[in-house]
């Protein structure tokens, strides 16, 4: 039985590469290869079709309950598909914010709940946006307007949301309201799931620093919308502890994505446009780009600062998968999160401007422009680096944390 273990491993490994080879887009991790707008609905389609697939194989879902949906596996099988996927470059499963949802309701949902929103997560077949951040109540989060008053079975919501990422495709999503307007701070706010179809909900896009108006962020309005009673997720005037379960989740990637091999960074979901890449895009780069008669790569200077991206991202992958076992077995008390969070973003801002570093003075031209290098997405992902610096809680915020909950230094 021992002796046949690595012959059944080995045939596991070449039937995900059979997998990869027929399922991914032709060209797929070549420079030929033209990735589709991000967003748009070709892309969503792509990517909701190409995470089925991986579920139906049984790649993706592991971690998560059989009775939600989730894949059981021993682990050095989910070794071997982790490692195939990430030698092929293979993108996230179209979970998106659903992750977070799937974290959330593990912990505080009803068996009821579980069955029925789960396993359309790990499907890829909804995507999920989230509703926390407003005009006014932005790293405040406990002071958020949006009210809900309860009429029977149901509550109607008023209020407005903002910065929400995937705002024009989101089918569901989830948000944090005020329910008594007399409750103490902390213990006046519920938590509710809603369908984005609900007559009383409407959205639009939101103008950002790389001068797109509809990309990734846009505000939701609710006017009068209904939400049935049976969607709020745990006790009524408890939503922020459930609140704080998601952003523990949303800081430290995610159980889905933790369980599927993947930790940290919410993009816009599978094969969306090129913009910074990991170490290998950043090794490619600074090769073909010359710097006064020789490529960036002959700079010890580059060369040292990407071999610190590749330790720092290892250390990431090594806690991201220690903060993953921490959500699962619910030992985690929020605070670690943070760390991740923090690393990830921060690094992508320096990864974002290293880039620019190396690309010169083609850093100042934007997509649109034919001299552009790569189209002008390599200058569009370190604009968006800055705003993931703001989201899920700003670095300011997170330091903080770390400093009074982790390390027990006094506030200032």
């Amino acid at each position: 039985m021992v002796s046949s273990e690595p012959e059944k491993l080995e045939a596991l490994r070449e039937e995900v590469r059979a997998f990869l080879r027929e399922n991914l887009p032709q060209k797929w991790g070549t420079p030929a290869y033209e990735p589709l707008e991000a967003g748009s609905e070709e892309q969503i389609a792509l990517s909701k079709s190409f995470t089925k697939k991986l579920y139906d194989a049984g790649y993706t879902a592991f971690g998560i309950p059989a009775a939600y949906g989730g894949i059981e596996r021993p682990p050095q099988e989910i070794a071997v598909i982790r490692e195939e996927l990430r030698r092929q470059g293979t993108p996230f499963p179209f979970v998106g914010l659903g992750r977070l949802v799937v974290d959330t309701l593990l912990q505080w949902g009803t068996e009821e709940q579980k069955k029925r929103f789960i396993p359309p997560i790990l499907r890829g077949e909804v995507y999920w946006i989230e509703g926390f951040s407003e005009p006014n109540a932005g790293s405040d989060l406990a002071g958020v307007q949006t009210t809900a008053v309860r009429d029977g079975d149901e509550w109607i919501i008023n209020g407005q949301k903002c910065w929400t990422s995937g705002w024009d495709y989101g089918e569901w999503g989830f948000f944090l309201c005020r329910t008594d307007v007399n409750a103490p701070r902390h213990r006046n706010l519920s938590f509710f799931l809603f369908d984005c179809s609900t007559p009383g909900f409407s959205r639009r896009p939101l103008r950002q620093m790389t001068g797109e108006a509809h990309a990734q962020y846009g505000e939701l309005f609710f006017d009068d919308m209904r939400v049935p009673h049976e969607n709020m997720i745990g006790e009524e005037g408890r939503g922020w502890y459930v609140a704080m379960t998601t952003l523990i989740a949303e800081r430290g990637g995610g159980q889905v994505s933790a369980a599927s091999g993947e930790t940290g960074g919410m993009g816009l979901g599978l094969f969306g446009a090129r913009t910074i890449g990991g170490v290998d895009s950043l090794i490619e780069l600074a090769k073909k780009t010359k710097h006064y008669g020789q490529t960036a790569w002959d700079d010890s200077s580059f060369r040292g600062r990407i071999a610190q991206i590749a330790i720092e991202n290892e250390a990431m992958r090594a806690y991201g998968m220690r903060l993953g076992k921490m959500i699962m077995s619910g030992s985690a008390s929020g605070n670690e999160a943070s760390m991740a969070k923090l690393t990830w973003t921060e690094q992508g801002k320096r990864r974002g401007d290293m880039v620019c570093e190396i690309i010169g003075a083609y850093s100042q031209l934007m997509r649109g422009d034919s001299r552009a290098v790569d189209g002008g997405d390599l200058v569009y992902g370190m604009l968006m680096t800055r705003g993931t610096t703001i989201f899920m809680g700003t670095s300011e915020i997170c330091r903080n944390i770390l400093a009074e909950r982790i390390l027990g230094l006094p506030r200032q």
